[in-house]
């Protein structure tokens, strides 16, 4: 089971934040990083059960709590019967700012194997861009 974290406090309130997050797939996301060379889509918005197009992977939006939470699921399927991984975005107030946190678990040994060999590093780089757009966006002047 892989199971990774990225958490980092930013200075926007979580409204400020989820403001963001809420355009996240969109053509208007300020957040994902393109130059990744992964995509990111919502192609019917934000609410749960939608589809996630993120490079060759699809799943679904799971759950969506303005200000708190966004979370996206991966149900093992025919093409990966073995690949089966939750994800999203936590969002704490934390003194004059918010704690954001995203967890990624995830299992199945085709997707422990990607992982170890080029999925844990590009996640672990498009996570902490998003984090530091996050900062960089809900900065105060």
């Amino acid at each position: 089971m892989i199971h990774n974290v990225h958490e980092r406090t930013v200075p926007g309130s979580p409204e400020q934040v989820w403001a963001l997050l809420a355009r996240l797939g969109s053509d208007d996301d300020p957040v994902w990083p393109k130059a990744s060379g992964i995509a990111f889509r919502l192609p019917e918005g934000l609410r749960p059960g939608a589809p996630v197009l993120h490079g060759p992977m699809r799943y679904t939006v799971n759950e969506v709590e303005p200000g708190r939470r966004l979370s996206f699921n991966a149900p093992a399927s025919r093409r990966s019967p073995l690949h089966r991984a939750t994800h999203g975005f936590d969002l704490t107030p934390a003194g004059d700012g918010t704690r954001v946190r995203h967890s990624f678990t995830g299992g199945g040994l085709r997707l422990r194997l990607m992982w170890a060999l080029f999925l844990g590093r590009k996640h672990d780089t498009v996570l902490e861009e998003i984090l530091d757009r996050l900062t960089r966006l809900t900065a105060r002047p």
